[in-house]
């Protein structure tokens, strides 16, 4: 919300997996924030994307996924 309002777009491309497009709406939404100058305050994100959150976020089950992905040189464990 910025001042009381909610933000809210959708937006999709043809073939995108899931996985794909939870992630991609969840970087969009980072980038939007950018835009509108909020960088430099807390913010609540309520996701319910199991792949983002552990993409992203240091869970119970572990690190969050993006720390190895980095480490790999964003390449798979394959």
């Amino acid at each position: 919300m910025r001042q009381g309002k909610q933000l809210a777009d959708s937006a999709g491309r043809l073939g995108a997996t899931n996985n794909e497009m939870e992630m991609t709406a969840f970087l969009e939404s980072l980038k939007k924030l950018e835009q509108l100058g909020l960088t430099q305050q807390p913010l609540l994100l309520v996701l319910n994307s199991q792949y983002v959150i552990k993409s992203v976020s240091d869970t119970k089950e572990g690190p969050a996924w993006m720390k190895r992905w980095k480490k790999r040189n964003w390449k798979t464990a394959n």
